[in-house]
């Protein structure tokens, strides 16, 4: 068996990178190796590669947003503002089921929004 100490060298030496290590004052417990460190993501928001897998147009909802408006916002996340459930929907878009619609607002029977302003009411 031969052995490369070319590979070797460039494996170690030159490709090498280094590992996330704890910063100053932090203090290592077990399994904080596994936890997810999550910078530059943020619910709520969709990039552009993740529409293009869902094949979601400009200006059209998620996907998930009508089961949101029938069981409510995601309980982890209380202050986000999602568009069609407690936000108001983008210029130009309107509610429906039709391709592109924004679904049903949710409000109870007297017309009240359920889960914030939904209809933009309040400026």
């Amino acid at each position: 068996m031969d052995v490369d100490y070319q590979v070797l060298h460039d494996a170690f030496f030159k490709w090498q990178t280094k590992p996330p290590l704890s910063g100053l004052g932090e203090i290592y417990y077990e399994g904080k190796e596994f936890e997810v460190h999550l910078k530059e993501k943020k619910p709520g928001s969709l990039s552009a590669s993740l529409k293009a897998a869902l094949g979601m147009p400009d200006g059209a909802p998620p996907p998930w947003l009508i089961n949101m408006q029938r069981y409510g916002p995601p309980p982890s996340y209380p202050n986000l503002r999602i568009p069609g459930l407690n936000a108001p929907i983008p210029e130009g878009a309107s509610f429906g089921y039709h391709p592109g619609g924004w679904g049903k607002p949710p409000v109870d029977e007297y017309g009240r929004p359920l889960y914030g302003d939904v209809f933009g009411a309040r400026g």
